[in-house]
């Protein structure tokens, strides 16, 4: 569904936008696409935002059918943590064995950011590596923390510049 900045922001009634109520509400993954641009295709260089969490982890899952046809996938950790619920000694290397066994052709990076939010890396590395597609996990955080905080998936629906696949 093309998005344009006006429809990602919340209405006069308090309202949440339509792609926040798609992502939320379908219990699907949804497929949303820039306002402005043209995408020729979709899906041949992807770049997946990896966490770990069950948001991104049903997002890997979801898009596996894309993922499968893609020339390149990147999967990128930004800033990740380690311990008991975060990342293990190589960020991303778990899932980046499981999509090799599924055929797809994967290549595992973690980056530090301190200058950039996860979302303005995410958008700065889809051009770097000239991605049709970024997969991502939404809302992993409350939706309270979202509006207060901010976070990557308000950030990507506000300024997104490829077609992002987002589940929740």
């Amino acid at each position: 569904m093309p998005t344009s900045p006006s429809s990602a922001r919340p209405s006069d009634e308090g309202e949440r936008p339509l792609p926040d109520s798609l992502i939320l509400d379908v219990g699907r993954p949804v497929l949303v696409v820039p306002f402005a641009g043209q995408f020729d295709t979709i899906g041949e260089r992807v770049i997946v935002a990896w966490n770990g969490s069950r948001e991104a982890t049903r997002a890997v899952h979801d898009a596996l059918p894309i993922l499968k046809k893609s020339s390149r996938t990147h999967v990128i950790a930004i800033n990740p943590s380690g311990g008991m619920a975060g990342h293990g000694a190589v960020p991303g290397a778990d899932i980046c064995l499981h999509l090799s066994r599924h055929g797809v052709n994967a290549v595992c990076e973690h980056i530090k950011s301190e200058d950039l939010n996860v979302g303005q890396m995410l958008l700065s590395r889809a051009a770097d590596e000239d991605a049709d597609l970024i997969v991502m996990g939404a809302y992993g955080r409350s939706r309270l923390r979202q509006l207060v905080l901010g976070g990557a998936t308000r950030h990507l629906l506000r300024h997104m510049t490829v077609p992002v696949l987002l589940s929740h």
